[in-house]
């Protein structure tokens, strides 16, 4: 468990690289990803200000297809737009989370009991499989953020599995609360990769058993209810003194480096 908050505002330049952008995609799609990525991942920390400019400079690219991926962004919360004023990361909500774990909560348990019980190939076996290998090689390596995407891209599957993709997209739309928020936890030691990985070996198996019982119950256990959510930000009273110090500290950093600059 860390003792101290680390993050820090850091200039655009710093955090967002050419070489980052995916290649996949319309230019505002790669644009989206990124800055969504970055925001979640709290290299773009709350009160953080997207200057279309800076940010279209960064990635070299044109300030077109950074006003629309900021427009999606604060459609989706993570961005507050403020008329002549710019466009800043908002701070991370406690409410949005939970409105985000119940979201959540109800798409994938229904997304893992339909699967479990029209049941899967062969192939596709394999492929959950596969994806439960490359975690543990990613918990091996000790790579955080490897083993996050991995995460991802197994719930990703099992939606597509499902022939459920349109879903993905709308729930993804819902939880990018929640993904900040788990980054945090992260710091905390809250959510054990370990014990992450058996959750998921512990749902695929019940999926590939067409177990839709104990599929369901393999998701509850990985994903947790909102309940469970509460109990877990309750028992852990530093995780929201964080997530209130977090709000507040780039806030003063941002505030503390305009006055450097006032100065020069």
């Amino acid at each position: 468990m860390t003792n101290q908050l680390s993050f820090k505002s850091q200039p655009l330049k710093d955090v967002l690289k050419v070489g980052d952008l995916s290649g996949h995609g319309s230019l505002v799609d790669q644009v989206y990803r990124l800055l969504r990525r970055r925001i979640v991942d709290l290299s773009l920390p709350p009160e953080s200000a997207l200057v279309e400019q800076e940010v279209a400079a960064a990635l070299s690219v044109s300030k077109t297809p950074v006003r629309e991926a900021i427009i999606r962004l604060a459609r989706e919360g993570l961005v507050q737009v403020i008329p002549k004023s710019g466009s800043y990361v908002t701070a991370v909500s406690l409410e949005r989370y939970l409105e985000s774990c119940f979201v959540r909560t109800q798409l994938e348990v229904g997304c893992a009991k339909r699967l479990a019980t029209q049941g899967v190939s062969a192939a596709d076996q394999v492929r959950l499989k596969s994806l439960l290998s490359e975690q543990r090689e990613a918990i091996e390596e000790n790579n955080d953020d490897r083993f996050f995407e991995l995460d991802e891209a197994l719930h990703r599957s099992l939606f597509e599995l499902a022939g459920l993709s349109g879903v993905w997209e709308v729930m993804n739309f819902a939880k990018a609360e929640m993904d900040r928020v788990r980054h945090i936890k992260r710091q905390f030691g809250i959510r054990q990769r370990q014990l992450v990985l058996a959750e998921h070996t512990a749902l695929v198996e019940a999926i590939v058993a067409r177990d839709s019982q104990t599929a369901e119950q393999a998701m509850i256990n990985n994903i947790g209810a909102v309940d469970d959510e509460m109990v877990t930000i309750s028992e852990n009273p530093r995780l929201l003194q964080t997530i209130e110090d977090l709000n507040q500290l780039v806030a003063l950093d941002l505030k503390s480096r305009g006055r450097e600059k006032m100065k020069k």
